[in-house]
């Protein structure tokens, strides 16, 4: 493992830690990773990528996760465990601009892993470039790392992490660029996003965004989103049904039904003609069977997360 220094970017007078991350994990708890990648950026480029092992708690790995990212137990059998790799790491992330493809998901496993060894969260902004990715190429059918990267002809070898983090990193640069602004952090401002913050006593998830192909109105910060998160959600999933089957990629199905409850849904075990939607994932097995018969509404978890606003 080579690890490089890393670099900061000039952000409005300010020198500002910018770092693309993407986390595998052992199993389907997200406090399991069993590997993290950063790209680092300077000078509007990415300068510096690495890459750490990490050995989770309980060493379980997932047939279905080990069949995503190809790390099994003997790779990280000599590795850190978390709590090392986030020492090493902790005083360059302090006051960082994280950038993450769908930072529901790694934001996710770096809270939930720090919650399992009682270690205190490093203190950071982050920018989702699904969310970004969304906005500034609307005409994208998926903002899916691989389509994204295939749209923008950036090179990928999916779910290494190393490799995710460089092309997240990208991904950014081309938006910046796409958006006409001079910098990374200038992109929230200008397609309506609100930087989500992560730091020791608290969470604010990045909320919101809208195309910056809708014209001028949309160009200053106090233009307002046509997607306001969440909470713009609720009363349209207050006293529905929701049903979540299958295994879920971004968050676990208790955290997934969590998340419903607190938008103002039912959650449900079991599919009925009462049942208003359906989010399956991979492995859905009578659950999808019983919704194709009554006629619900079946959403993949990708859908989810756009519908609530949380992708």
């Amino acid at each position: 493992m080579v690890v490089l220094d890393s670099r900061q970017l000039i952000c409005g007078g300010r020198d500002v830690p910018v770092v693309a991350i993407d986390f595998e994990t052992a199993n389907e708890q997200r406090a399991s990773p069993c590997s993290i990648g950063l790209a680092w950026i300077e000078n509007n480029q990415v300068a510096n990528v690495e890459h750490h092992f990490i050995r989770p708690m309980d060493m379980r790995f997932s047939s279905w996760n080990v069949a995503i990212h190809g790390i099994h137990p003997d790779d990280v059998m000599g590795a850190e465990e978390f709590p090392e790799v986030l020492d090493r790491l902790r005083s360059r992330l302090r006051g960082a601009t994280v950038l993450a493809h769908n930072a529901s998901f790694d934001i996710s496993v770096l809270r939930r892993t720090c919650e399992l060894y009682d270690v205190l969260c490093p203190d950071i902004e982050y920018i989702c470039t699904v969310q970004v990715a969304r906005s500034v190429w609307p005409e994208l059918p998926t903002a899916k790392l691989p389509d994204v990267c295939d749209f923008l002809s950036i090179d990928l070898k999916h779910h290494d992490a190393a490799e995710d983090a460089r092309a997240c990193a990208m991904v950014a640069l081309a938006a910046a660029r796409e958006a006409q602004v001079p910098h990374i952090r200038d992109l929230p401002a200008r397609i309506g996003m609100s930087l989500g913050r992560l730091s020791q006593t608290d969470h604010w998830p990045c909320r919101g965004a809208v195309s910056v192909r809708q014209g001028p109105g949309c160009q200053t910060p106090n233009s307002q989103p046509s997607f306001a998160g969440p909470l713009a959600t609720s009363s349209r999933l207050a006293g529905q049904t929701v049903v979540f089957t299958g295994q879920l990629s971004v968050m676990s199905r208790n955290e997934a039904k969590a998340q419903a409850e607190a938008l103002g849904a039912r959650t449900a075990g079991s599919v009925s003609k009462k049942t208003d939607l359906v989010v399956a994932g991979p492995g859905a097995g009578s659950k999808l069977k019983d919704a194709e018969k009554h006629g619900v509404k079946v959403l993949t978890e990708d859908e989810w997360l756009a519908l609530i606003g949380a992708g």
